[in-house]
């Protein structure tokens, strides 16, 4: 999710302009908000049901529908915000809150939201939604990253998945597969996956957050080369799928390797798991690799997206009863179903639960979620040191630097990006 830094030069130009897809319905007396969000069509479509399903049952408001896929949401959004003309409730996650930090004034503070029910939630999980002490959003799924693998295709190669399990022994079990199958390749992600997996291991290596609170790398240098030299290796023995396989792929799943049989382990955050059970062989889940010893995982555990609140919005009070409808409410929770994950508030887990709604695979992988959870894995997670770190994966995957050198390389960009955060 890469985002625009120049925004703020076109706001006056585009403020006056609807920048979001809407609902067919139009407002309906002066009681109206927006409700603004990115998503796909199941998303959208469940989204539209609760807000449809708040509108039936108040007929005196009107909550409008916004919504459109990934691209372009962030600098819309914000363009609009910054000019006056933004939704009153709107998505959002934590890898922008960089903005935040310099916008606080473009969000209302949640705790100050008179009538917003926040009694579902842990002091935690706020905490995560919280920056300097005013919450900036309402925690919504429960996310970490968990991998998936091939159940049929490892028992047939005798590899025994107990859920616990280092970098090492990843290494030495995928190597154990491969001498009786030389075809087989031991896990297959594309660059926001591989992202993930350096970060891990960068954090569980260091003992400290990717990022920390002071805005410095918690990792050295040689941490970083260390771990591209382990990936390196990887790419090149098939512990990993080679990159030239995997680079202009849109998700994992569609590898034609993993989708034939011949991959042992993708990866998935626990909100799209539903979309890697629905394969020709049986798959099943297991917990993120973790190095002995490690204080902190690396896993982004916890809530990562967000309903926000347009600090300049004329109904508040439409807004809390919006928001108390949809996510703890028994209807407008049945109509969000899982689009954003497993909900953090517990009222909304035990809708639907009551009502059938999260299987036992889901549950399941809500347990390794809560065995994940070491803290936060960064301070903040800046999307220009995504893209660098991602560029450093590729450059050593490529063989175009060693790994030393492109650590060294890596430090010096990443810093200078650091600087603009303090």
């Amino acid at each position: 999710m890469k985002k625009n830094t120049g925004f703020f030069l076109l706001f006056l130009l585009l403020s006056s302009l609807s920048l979001f897809a809407s609902g067919d319905k139009e407002g309906a007396g002066a009681k109206e908000i927006r409700f603004a969000w990115w998503g796909g069509d199941a998303r959208h479509q469940a989204t539209v049901a609760a807000i449809d399903a708040y509108n039936a049952a108040h007929p005196e408001t009107f909550v409008k529908a916004e919504y459109q896929g990934w691209d372009g949401y962030y600098d819309k959004l914000i363009t609009q915000l910054a000019a006056g003309t933004g939704p009153d409730v709107f998505q959002f996650v934590t890898a922008f809150f960089s903005d935040v930090r310099k916008n606080p004034e473009l969000f209302y503070d949640l705790r100050k939201l008179e009538g917003l029910d926040l009694t579902g939630w842990s002091d935690t999980t706020l905490d995560i939604m919280s920056i300097d002490g005013k919450l900036v959003g309402t925690p919504l799924g429960q996310n970490a990253r968990i991998l998936v693998y091939n159940k049929d295709l490892a028992d047939k190669l005798g590899v025994k998945i107990d859920g616990y399990f280092n970098w090492d022994q990843f290494h030495s079990m995928v190597q154990a597969a491969k001498k009786k199958d030389p075809s087989v390749v031991g896990y297959s992600g594309i660059m926001d996956q591989i992202y993930y997996a350096l970060m891990g291991y960068l954090v569980q290596t260091s003992g400290k957050m990717f990022i920390t609170d002071d805005v410095e790398f918690g990792f050295s240098e040689r941490n970083l080369a260390d771990g591209l030299a382990m990936m390196l290796t990887w790419f090149e023995d098939g512990t990993f799928q080679a990159l030239n396989k995997t680079a202009l792929l849109n998700s994992a799943w569609s590898d034609p390797e993993w989708l034939n049989g011949q991959v042992l382990f993708s990866e998935t955050p626990v909100t799209q798991l539903g979309q890697q059970m629905k394969y020709g062989f049986k798959a099943d889940i297991t917990r993120y690799w973790v190095k002995d010893g490690a204080k902190l995982t690396g896993n982004p555990v916890g809530p990562n997206m967000m309903f926000c609140v347009n600090s300049q919005t004329a109904q508040a009070a439409l807004v809390a009863s919006t928001l108390n409808f949809v996510l703890t409410g028994e209807e407008g929770v049945k109509a969000m179903e899982l689009q954003r994950g497993v909900p953090s508030n517990k009222k909304a887990y035990d809708v639907l639960v009551k009502n059938n709604m999260i299987d036992d695979m889901t549950r399941k992988a809500m347990q390794i979620v809560d065995d994940t959870d070491t803290g936060l894995y960064s301070f903040i997670d800046p999307n220009e040191i995504q893209d660098a770190l991602k560029d450093t994966i590729q450059v050593v995957g490529f063989k175009d630097q060693t790994p030393a050198e492109e650590a060294k390389n890596f430090m010096e960009k990443g810093n200078r990006i650091l600087s603009s955060y303090k």
